[in-house]
């Protein structure tokens, strides 16, 4: 009887979609999908992209290091062959790269990816092409979600709308990461979930046992495509706990036997995960420092990016800052009132799930950052939850403010206004990031001075370029440089240093650079590389007089 209840104050702010407004979402969803697949391999491939294609093909950092050295002269592709599927290697070696160098990094997504390089290939655009796949299974995912939260097509049509053109949603669709898949799992476990709560649900014994099956399996699915899924998982637990509020016995079995049926088909690389804990910190060291005043600008802006999103870091020139800032407040009103008006309106059973879906992976991340010095929680792509309990509450606000029931018929026009500004915001950024050679996502700073290493080296005459540099900098610089381009190198190790101390502490002979060659350049190298570069009576400046390039050019004495 409360369910019936519910349905009905809830159909009662949720009428049929008028006519401008299915053209403008069928419009904006056409595109959405256009903007997830053009230009797929403009964007520099970097570190994170790099190692899926490592993984994926089934070599591991430790391999690359021991075959490549100073003994041999190698181009470009020659390091990217071990980033390319072969026969040498099968799905087996895949996992075994992932749970000896890459532990915190559960498998789905990279045996998908696998599959999908057999078939299609390994280039860049064919990799990052399975996750816009990925990406449009989210938009019946998502409309799915909404109707069992509201029951209104109106409220999951404009989810799907907003999810299409939403910057964040684009920009993670067209990487080589697991990010869309998250997105997905996301979604159909929390559908799935409210579908198996249903009261018809419990009062058929083949309905309760298929679609508590169904869970378990989306849950196990978001399990095995990222570690934070376990935020969600929470949610979810959280969730049944409250709304069964233990008087619902049925419910509570059957929700913990799901959820048990899942943890322990986790349970292999849960157990791998934890025997590897150490090499886990290693590899994600890079985000234990920031302090909290960039923590909490940082929040800021990320609530921001899922709807409004110029590649703004912190380079950002006057100009920019003065478009992004006003637009950033208005988006951040937009999302507080949406949160306030959804808890105000709806009942408990639907604004519980949205906020616990926000608040699990927010708290989750954002309390270590606070206490101990951090800025995961700054990060969008750990916060897939956040953002779609975020744009869900977005997409009943709007949709409910443009209803027929709605009197005010002058609000009514200017919510109409805020539809089609948020829906021009998002292309507008859609159209700025499809044309950009890097982004804020893959450390924008960085990488502008990754793209004028090699165009510096493009242009020499003859290249050669001499390093000792990470391998992490090395494998994304080479999808850069063009065939000419030579390269003397002996890379260091990143991933494989702590299960493999030999390779860390391995300090190899000085390289003896041949004669015949053009143009010589120095590549991020260490103390010990220059020093032994300026023994053979070379001298070392930085190209155009720029240390933080990290690229010097060797001139004979």
């Amino acid at each position: 009887m409360e369910f019936t209840k519910n349905r009905d104050r809830l159909n009662s702010h949720n009428p049929p979609l008028e006519k401008w407004l299915r053209f403008l979402i069928i419009a904006v969803l056409a595109i959405g999908i256009l903007f997830r697949f053009v230009n797929l391999d403009r964007k520099f491939y970097w570190i994170d992209e790099n190692y899926t294609s490592l993984r994926v093909s089934g070599y591991t950092e430790a391999e690359i290091i021991k075959q490549i050295s100073y003994a041999k002269i190698t181009s470009p592709s020659d390091l990217q062959k071990y980033q390319q599927i072969n026969s040498q290697k099968t799905l087996s070696n895949t996992l075994n790269s992932l749970t000896t160098e890459d532990p915190q990094h559960p498998p789905l997504y990279y045996i998908l990816a696998r599959f999908w390089a057999q078939w299609f290939g390994s280039s860049v655009a064919t990799m990052r092409s399975l996750a816009a796949v990925i990406s449009l299974l989210v938009f019946p995912a998502i409309y799915w979600l909404a109707w069992e939260l509201f029951e209104s097509s109106a409220v999951a049509w404009m989810a799907i709308a907003i999810l299409a053109i939403s910057p964040y949603h684009i920009l993670f669709a067209q990487e080589a990461r697991q990010y869309s898949l998250w997105t997905l799992t996301t979604i159909l476990s929390s559908a799935a979930l409210l579908r198996a709560m249903r009261p018809d649900v419990n009062q058929n014994p083949m309905l309760l046992i298929s679609h508590w099956t169904l869970y378990a399996v989306t849950a196990a699915m978001g399990l095995y495509t990222h570690l934070l899924f376990i935020c969600v998982a929470a949610a979810h637990a959280i969730y049944v706990a409250v709304i069964a509020n233990w008087r619902d016995v049925k419910t509570f079995i059957a929700y913990y036997a799901a959820a048990m049926v899942a943890l322990i088909g986790f349970m292999p690389s849960l157990v791998n995960i934890v025997e590897n804990f150490n090499q886990v910190r290693s590899t994600t060291v890079w985000a234990e420092q920031t302090n909290l005043f960039r923590l909490v600008s940082r929040w800021v802006g990320a609530v921001s990016i899922g709807f409004f999103d110029i590649g703004i870091d912190g380079t950002a020139n006057a100009a920019q800052l003065a478009l992004v800032i006003p637009v950033g407040i208005l988006i951040l009103a937009l999302v507080g009132y949406s949160l306030y008006f959804l808890c105000r309106q709806t009942p408990k059973r639907v604004w519980l799930l949205i906020l616990l879906l926000i608040a699990t992976t927010a708290l989750f991340l954002a309390v270590p950052d606070i206490l101990k010095g951090g800025r995961r929680s700054a990060n969008p792509r750990y916060l897939v939850p956040c953002y779609v309990g975020i744009q869900l509450a977005v997409a009943y606000l709007l949709s409910v403010k443009i209803s027929n029931n709605f009197d005010n018929s002058k609000l009514q026009r200017l919510w109409k206004i805020v539809i089609v500004a948020l829906f021009c915001a998002g292309i507008i950024s859609g159209g700025v990031s499809s044309q950009a050679d890097s982004w804020w996502n893959k450390g924008s700073g960085w990488l502008r001075a990754e793209l004028e290493v090699a165009a510096t080296v493009n242009s020499a005459s003859n290249p050669l370029i001499i390093s000792d540099a990470n391998i992490a900098y090395i494998m994304p610089l080479s999808y850069r440089l063009q065939p000419k381009v030579k390269l003397l190198i002996q890379p260091r190790c990143y991933t494989s240093c702590y299960t493999n101390r030999e390779l860390a502490r391995k300090k190899p002979e000085p390289p003896k650079i041949p004669s015949g060659l053009g143009e010589l350049f120095l590549y991020r190298p260490s103390s010990d590389l220059r020093s032994a570069i300026e023994q053979q009576n070379y001298q070392i400046d930085p190209v155009g007089g720029n240390v933080e390039l990290n690229l010097w050019k060797l001139t004979k004495k």
